[in-house]
């Protein structure tokens, strides 16, 4: 099971995700099913919560819908 949230702003509906611990392989055929809006969570974008690379307290990362 992926535990979500889905949040909108400046009139876009993105799914966020934790994957700090990088437990979901975020491949893009799976990440368009998560954005389907009929088979889907439906979203115009995906943002995954990563580890950081450098300094920072954590990563965002972000994917379209297609």
């Amino acid at each position: 099971m992926l535990n979500f949230t889905k949040m909108d702003g400046a009139g876009n509906d993105f799914v966020i995700i934790n994957n700090l611990n990088l437990n979901c392989v975020l491949e893009q055929n799976k990440i368009v099913d998560f954005c389907d809006r009929h088979r889907g969570i439906g979203a115009d974008g995906l943002m995954a919560v990563e580890p950081p690379q450098s300094n920072g307290d954590y990563r965002m990362r972000y994917y379209n819908s297609d």
